[in-house]
């Protein structure tokens, strides 16, 4: 649900867990809290939605890994585990 013109999504990471937030003038807010396994400090950052779609929308795994050093460095998604052929996706961070 994130707005249309610029598809922004706000991550904040905690420990052992990831809040994922948008708004769209027209319609409103979102959130979800996910569990997931982190255990460093806390690091808020903003990504266009799409480009994370694009990547998961091609993942053949249950389980990525998202790998970044903070919220305005650039971030790696790669699956985890066993696959036929091993990828990984760069993508920038947004200024929220």
């Amino acid at each position: 649900m994130a707005d249309e013109r610029s598809h922004a999504i706000k991550f904040d990471v905690g420990d052992g867990q990831l809040n994922i937030t948008s708004q769209a003038a027209e319609v409103g807010e979102a959130g979800e809290l996910l569990p997931i396994d982190y255990a460093g400090p806390a690091i808020t950052t903003g990504f266009n939605a799409q480009y994370l779609l694009d990547f998961f929308g091609v993942a053949q795994s249950d389980v990525i890994n998202f790998e970044f050093k903070d919220g305005n460095s650039r971030a790696q998604l790669k699956e985890k585990g066993d696959s036929d052929y091993d990828f990984r996706y760069i993508v920038m961070p947004m200024r929220l």
